[in-house]
C-alpha cells in the first residue's frame, strides 16, 4: 500500500493515538452533522420504524468511522490489520446500536445508580460517555497489531 509518508514503523501507541483521533473526529461528525432529523427523532423508538432509523443512523456512522480510520491508515503508513478494523468497527456499530435503542442505555443507567442523573437530562451525556468509552476500546483493538 503506497502511502503519502515515509517513516519507519509507527508504534503500537502511535497507531492507537491516531486510529483514536480518527474515531473521535468521525463520532462528531456522524453523530451529530450526519444524523438526520428522522433518525435522532425515530431510533429510540420500540418499532420497526425505530430499528430502521437505529440502523440506517449507525450504518453511515459506521460507514464514516471506517472510512476516517482507513484514510489515516493510508495517509500515516501505519499498516493497520484489516481484520483488526473490521473488528473494531463491528464492536463500535454494535454498542452504538444497542445504546442508541436507549433502553438497554437507560438500564445500564439504572444499574449503576445514575437514573436520577439520567432522568434529569443526564441521558445525552451518559449516552455519549458511553460511545466515547466504547470507542477508545475500539480504537485500541483496532491498532493492537500490524500486518
Amino acid at each position: 500500500m503506497k502511502t503519502l509518508l515515509k517513516s519507519p514503523a509507527p508504534s503500537a501507541a502511535a497507531r492507537f493515538a491516531a486510529v483514536a483521533t480518527a474515531m473521535l473526529a468521525a463520532h462528531e461528525l456522524a453523530d451529530y452533522w450526519l444524523q438526520s432529523q428522522r433518525e435522532a427523532v425515530h431510533k429510540g423508538a420500540d418499532s420497526a420504524k425505530g430499528r430502521i432509523a437505529c440502523a440506517s443512523h449507525v450504518a453511515t456512522y459506521t460507514a464514516v468511522s471506517t472510512a476516517a480510520v482507513v484514510a489515516v491508515d493510508r495517509y500515516l503508513g501505519l499498516d493497520l490489520d484489516p481484520r483488526r478494523i473490521a473488528a473494531g468497527q463491528l464492536l463500535s456499530a454494535a454498542t452504538h446500536y444497542a445504546a442508541d435503542r436507549r433502553e438497554p442505555l437507560r438500564r445500564l443507567a439504572c444499574w449503576a445508580g445514575k437514573r436520577p442523573f439520567w432522568e434529569s437530562g443526564g441521558a445525552p451525556h451518559l449516552d455519549q460517555a458511553a460511545h466515547k468509552i466504547v470507542l477508545t476500546l475500539a480504537a485500541a483493538i483496532t491498532a493492537g497489531g500490524a500486518r
